[in-house]
């Protein structure tokens, strides 16, 4: 008899922190140091923060509202605009409790809200379950791609074969 337990697949999170303040960053890298399966990377300077989402191929990005030079809500966007980080699952990490601004979070594309800093197990538990949904959804992504794919070579087969069996038909003189 199987256990559901041993079936349960543990994905990596390759967790980006985009936050301005580097003092943010030491904490939420001492909350995550020790937890296995998460690779924390920090990023100080949010006009880089997409370009580094994309090298990292990060599996969920934490992130800040109020940064200088890039409005966090407008780095958001950027995210569920640009085609290689749509899909990566972003909790916006921020001092503000606001109802209307957690809101326009959402609305621009955030998956998740926490007013920082969080407790641990909080945090840690909530990467762990965006990080399983979203490689659940590449993965289920990448079935259909491979699915698709199959079909157009199972018709293209079937048209050449076709075609096949026509030219070789005996013409009427």
């Amino acid at each position: 008899m199987v256990n559901e337990s041993d079936q349960e697949v543990i994905h990596k999170a390759v967790v980006l922190l985009v936050d301005d303040q580097a003092m943010v960053g030491e904490a939420i890298r001492r909350m995550l140091e020790n937890e296995d399966n998460m690779e924390f990377h920090f990023c100080e300077d949010p006009s880089k923060a997409l370009e580094m989402a994309i090298e990292l191929c990060a599996t969920i990005i934490l992130q800040d509202l109020v940064m200088p030079d890039v409005d966090g809500m407008t780095l958001l966007r950027f995210y569920k605009n640009h085609p290689d980080t749509a899909n990566i699952p972003v909790i916006i990490l921020s001092s503000k409790e606001d109802a209307e601004i957690k809101s326009d979070a959402f609305a621009n594309g955030a998956n998740d809200y926490l007013v920082k800093l969080p407790e641990p197990v909080e945090l840690i538990a909530r990467i762990r379950a965006h990080t399983k949904h979203y490689a659940t959804e590449m993965e289920r992504n990448m079935a259909y791609e491979i699915m698709r794919v199959m079909q157009e070579d199972r018709k293209s087969t079937r048209l050449n074969s076709s075609h096949t069996d026509i030219s070789r038909m005996p013409s009427s003189a």
